[in-house]
């Protein structure tokens, strides 16, 4: 070997030397960096390929938070093999972890979602990206899951590795579905509390109610348009509780303050008070109702309705007013019919000592100012009796415009000079079934009220025109439906507050001084209209006025009117005639008048002992009852007894109430009825009469 030789070997000697100490030294630092834990895995090429080796226990934080995770952790190779997976992946498969590594995880995903896997793998590289696909799990059955991939660099030769997070859907998905269905159920309920709430306001615009609503935890108040109708609170800028709670009038406001302060523990609101309406100051009942609401025993809302029960009102008081005064009348025809007995006793008494006096000028005097005194009384009952609508009518039908114009005259001097008289009396022809004179007398009455309340003069007008009244529920004072006509009297006096116009029709209320009034004049026009078949209203204001108004039915062709009989001297007969009274006084009175006319009298307190004295055989010729009597028979059912079963005795009845009243109980009008107090000259005619006719 030449030295040249040996030289050259020996710098390659050196060369591998060096690359050895240098391969040594780099084994060295790997070694120092694995024990000082710098190292997690080595990767080692060998003939089959890279192969990575983690070093244990280098990632055991790592593992141990992985581990715990709810998710699945995988780490995959580019081709989807498992390189590692936490235990949960294990158990979503059923696999064991270490059969797991090194296969496919496509292997597991259902065959519709392969698709959507591979392009997970490969599509977004350098990106995180997820994709939703089934699994199938342990038993089978398929799994939702969602996969959140991300690229794990190692080396610039090597192929890239993916780290992914797999979390099962299946709970998130029942949450979802069961979250749709809250959803769904919500929305139902909402739109049927929308459907509940058109309903509620359909109810409450045809029932003309308003609403309204207060939150007691924020004191917010909301209400409804109508509500803003009924308090007038149209086109207001700016509003409160209070600006509606301002126009209750004085004496009401306490008790609304009171009734809300009072509605969180009562859990109520129940008022029907009075307002002025804002807009145009109009006195308007408004009924307020509502119910407070609690959470956990605690007052959080008060909420309820309004509505405006004006006409409500008027209409119950309109009822109320006629009830009462329908009780009155009963009471007043029962005072009037034992008013009437008694002046029946002293006018029969004054007649027969007349006949006894014979020509003592100052004892005749005295019996005539008695019998005026009766007079009086008598005339005093007939308007106590036309209150009660108990009056005799003779009703005929009357140019109600030439009716007035007759008794202008009278008119101008029943008033005074002071007071101005105008009678409007249109072109038209009104005729209105009526007493004529009881017509008069009304409008007299009302002229002679008016020129009271016109103490410094003034204007009296009366008025007629036609009105139409329609259904019986909306009429006024709940009249029959028909046409009427109606005179009205108009004063510019000094007119009365309501209290008092509500109490104007009772007999013997007066507003006039003692001895300047009966208190009966409004209260006969009341009862005169009534028996017409019409009716009364009064529109009155203090310091402006008052207009009464008589509704009477109209009549489109005259009707004969009932014609009296004319005044005769007293008739003297023969028969026998059976009195039945319950008034001792009344019957004896009757019965001497009737035996010094000539008349054989037997006598009956009762109807039921007249049709026994009937029974017994007793030559009667006529029975002279009394209509209203105690007992199971009345004058009436006697009546009926005695033309069904008694054909040959005529019947004349006796009473201080109306003949229309009793005809109307069916009894042939033929039949004869004497109105008391009579005298013993209309007592023979009547009787006559009666015998004469055969009633």
């Amino acid at each position: 070997m030449s030295e040249s030789d040996t030289h050259a070997e020996l710098v390659s000697a050196l060369v591998r030397i060096a690359d050895l100490e240098s391969r040594l030294r780099e084994a060295d630092e790997t070694l120092d960096a694995i024990r000082n834990g710098d190292v997690d895995a080595v990767v080692v090429g060998g003939p089959n390929g890279q192969q990575i080796y983690t070093l244990e226990n280098a990632d055991r934080p790592y593992r141990l938070l992985i581990e715990q995770m709810q998710e699945c952790a995988v780490t995959l190779g580019a081709d989807g093999a498992i390189l590692y997976c936490n235990q949960r992946l294990s158990a979503l498969t059923g696999i064991p972890r270490e059969t797991l590594v090194g296969r496919h995880l496509q292997e597991f995903v259902i065959p519709n979602d392969r698709a959507a896997f591979d392009q997970l793998l490969t599509q977004g590289l350098n990106s995180r990206r997820s994709a939703e696909f089934s699994l199938i799990a342990a038993q089978g059955e398929n799994v939702p899951v969602n996969m959140s991939v991300a690229d794990l660099p190692v080396a610039e030769d090597m192929p890239y590795l993916l780290c992914g997070v797999i979390t099962d859907l299946t709970r998130s998905r029942k949450r979802t579905d069961e979250l749709a269905v809250a959803n769904e159920q919500l929305a139902t309920e909402i739109r049927e509390r929308r459907r509940t709430e058109d309903k509620l306001q359909l109810a409450l615009d045809a029932a003309d109610m308003g609403n309204w609503d207060m939150d007691l935890l924020t004191g917010k108040t909301t209400r409804s348009a109508r509500f803003d109708q009924i308090f007038g609170h149209a086109d207001l800028d700016h509003w409160t509780i209070q600006t509606s709670g301002d126009l209750f009038v004085d004496d009401d406001r306490q008790a609304v303050a009171e009734a809300f302060a009072a509605a969180p523990v009562n859990g109520t609101v129940d008022l029907e008070k009075r307002i002025r309406r804002h807009n145009d100051r109009a006195l308007r009942w408004v009924q307020i109702r509502g119910l407070t609401y609690y959470r956990d025993g605690q007052p959080i809302r008060i909420a309820g309705v309004v509505s405006d029960i004006t006409d409500r009102r008027l209409i119950d008081e309109q009822l109320r007013q006629a009830q009462k005064m329908e009780a009155i009348g009963q009471l007043t025809g029962g005072v009037a019919h034992d008013f009437n007995n008694l002046l029946m006793v002293i006018a029969g008494s004054l007649d027969l000592l007349e006949s006894r006096v014979g020509n003592d000028a100052k004892i005749s005097r005295y019996l005539s100012t008695a019998r005026h005194g009766v007079e009086r009384g008598a005339k005093l009952n007939q308007q106590l009796l036309a209150f009660a609508r108990r009056q005799d009518l003779r009703v005929e039908s009357v140019d109600i415009g030439a009716l007035l114009r007759s008794f202008e005259n009278l008119l101008d001097r029943a008033i005074g000079e002071t007071i101005a008289v105008t009678i409007n009396d249109p072109d038209d022809l009104f005729y209105g079934r009526t007493d004529p004179h009881q017509l008069e007398t009304a409008v007299l009455n009302l002229a002679i009220n008016a020129r009271d309340a016109m103490p410094q003069g003034g204007t009296l007008k009366i008025s007629t025109h036609f009105r139409t009244i329609g259904s019986k529920s909306t009429s006024p004072n709940n009249a029959t439906a028909g046409d009427y006509v109606v005179v009205t009297v108009s004063d510019t006096g000094s007119g009365m507050p309501q209290d008092v116009v509500a109490k104007v029709f009772e007999p013997f209320f007066t507003t006039k001084e003692v001895g300047k009034g009966t208190g009966l004049g409004l209260s006969q026009v009341y009862g005169f209209a009534k028996q017409s078949g019409g009716f009364v209203s009064i529109d009155s204001v203090v310091d402006e006025g008052t207009s009464v108004s008589i509704y009477l039915p109209r009549t489109e062709a005259p009707l004969s009117p009932n014609k009296a009989d004319p005044a005769s001297d007293e008739v003297k007969g023969q028969g026998t005639i059976l009195v039945v009274e319950d008034d001792d006084d009344v019957r004896e009175i009757a019965s001497n008048m009737l035996r010094e006319l000539g008349y054989m009298v037997f006598e009956a307190n009762r109807g039921r002992s007249a049709l026994t004295v009937i029974d017994s055989g007793a030559p009667i010729d006529l029975v002279f009852t009394d209509v209203i009597m105690p007992g199971d028979i009345g004058g009436i059912d006697l009546a009926r007894a005695i033309k069904a079963n008694h054909k040959n005795i005529s019947v004349l009845l006796t009473s201080g109430y109306t003949a229309q009243r009793f005809q109307t109980d069916g009894i042939d009008e033929g039949l004869q009825i004497l109105r008391k107090p009579y005298n013993r000259v209309d007592l023979s005619l009547a009787v006559k009469s009666a015998i004469g006719s055969g009633s």
